[in-house]
């Protein structure tokens, strides 16, 4: 068989399977049967845009750009806040009350023994109370007479005053054995014991308070004696050996009169008492004496 046989033979059998049902089925598709070319066209919008409002100049004030309660301190790599705070109210001035001035309290009851160079401090500054000098009579005038009189005509001190006699309200109690003597412009009290053993007599400051009990209920006193109220019964109360040395008060309360203390020249201390005596105080504590004025 030469080669055109075989090339027809292939041909039919091509032919025959493109006109079969089953190609016919699977070209049942979309068949292109023309191009055709669409002209551009201009889509519309789905959204009118609005026109774009012009800038609204705003004036602004440059005094309201700086806060008054701010400044800032620009460094080289941060920023310093520093704030400044508004002036405060100005306190009203509340009235300062004019209070009389007192004698300066020491914190505890320990005795005051008076030296010749060791004055008390008292107040007011003008009033010199205890304030001693040396044993001079550079105040004594020609004759023996004193330029400052003493305050009593009795015992005559053998030296002339070192100043003007103080004159001050008191209060005085007799113990079973001695005497307690409270002076109102020293705020002191000064106690006479009637034994020989050293001190003879002392003066501490008077801590008594306004307010405070003038006794204490649970000290009872014997059948004739009595507890010592206020300032001399605190004293009292609060220091033993002054209280058995001095014992129970004699009266069942202090006797108001007015003191005069006066300082010789010798550094020797004179004041009266109620009952119109004398006392004669050496300054070291070491003696006292009473002379009937």
């Amino acid at each position: 068989m030469g080669r055109w046989p075989v090339a027809a033979l292939l041909m039919m059998i091509m032919f025959m399977a493109a006109c079969s049902p089953e190609r016919t089925a699977l070209d049942t598709g979309p068949v292109l049967v023309q191009d055709v070319t669409l002209a551009p066209t201009t889509p519309s919008p789905t959204r009118v845009l609005s026109a774009t409002p012009s800038p609204i100049s705003i004036p602004v004030s440059t005094s309201e750009l700086t806060s008054p309660l701010l400044t800032i301190t620009r460094t080289t790599s941060f920023i310093v806040v520093t704030p400044t705070l508004p002036p405060s109210k100005t306190p009203t001035q509340t009235p300062t009350q004019t209070v009389t001035p007192r004698a300066t309290r020491q914190p505890s009851l320990t005795p005051t023994f008076f030296v010749l160079t060791t004055p008390i401090s008292v107040q007011p500054p003008s009033v010199v109370i205890l304030a001693t000098s040396p044993p001079v009579l550079s105040n004594q005038q020609p004759g023996g007479v004193c330029s400052i009189p003493w305050f009593f005509a009795n015992p005559i001190p053998a030296t002339c005053p070192s100043g003007l006699a103080l004159a001050s309200a008191a209060s005085f109690q007799q113990f079973q054995n001695g005497v307690m003597v409270w002076v109102g412009q020293q705020d002191g009290i000064y106690v006479f014991f009637d034994s020989a053993n050293f001190p003879r007599w002392q003066v501490f400051n008077d801590t008594f308070e306004e307010g405070m009990p003038d006794i204490d209920p649970g000290v009872v006193a014997p059948a004739g004696a009595w507890q010592p109220r206020r300032g001399f019964g605190l004293l009292w109360r609060a220091q033993p050996t002054l209280q058995s040395r001095l014992g129970w008060a004699v009266t069942e309360s202090e006797q108001p009169f007015t003191i005069q203390i006066q300082i010789g020249a010798d550094g020797l201390i004179y004041l009266n008492e109620p009952r119109g005596g004398i006392y004669s105080l050496i300054p070291d504590g070491s003696d006292w004496k009473r002379f009937a004025s």
